[in-house]
């Protein structure tokens, strides 16, 4: 008896170690992939990807007519606006680093994924189409 429930214990053990490897190994970075939260193969523009994440969730305060009074001065209006801002300001800001102001003011964080987007295209020399 001892020995049929000791080798029930060790198959469950055995499946659970399996299961839980086959999970491990599912995910994109413990296989030496990219760590980025998002895959998305669409060329990072700012006319396709990011003008769309700066009217979510910046250009209620930072936008042409208020940006002054709500924003600090920071205009993130348009696309010449935002290229002539620091793109280290922007994402410290936005990742809520130490030494920036948390943006957006008083809301969460945007996603992961919009963040590694708005890198990738600052990274990618901020290209407009």
């Amino acid at each position: 008896m001892q020995k049929a429930l000791l080798s029930t214990v060790t198959k469950v053990i055995s499946g659970a170690s399996l299961g839980l490897l086959v999970l491990v190994s599912a995910c994109s970075y413990s296989n030496g992939g990219d760590p980025a939260p998002c895959n998305d193969p669409t060329p990072v523009t700012y006319a396709g990807v990011i003008s769309p994440i700066f009217d979510t969730n910046c250009r209620s305060c930072h936008g042409a007519g208020v940006y002054q009074t709500l924003g600090g001065g920071n205009d993130y209006s348009s696309y010449q606006a935002i290229k002539n801002q620091s793109a280290r300001l922007i994402l410290g800001c936005i990742s809520h680093e130490a030494g920036y102001n948390p943006m957006p003011k008083g809301g969460a964080k945007i996603s992961a994924c919009d963040i590694a987007r708005i890198k990738s295209w600052i990274d990618a020399g901020q290209p407009n189409n």
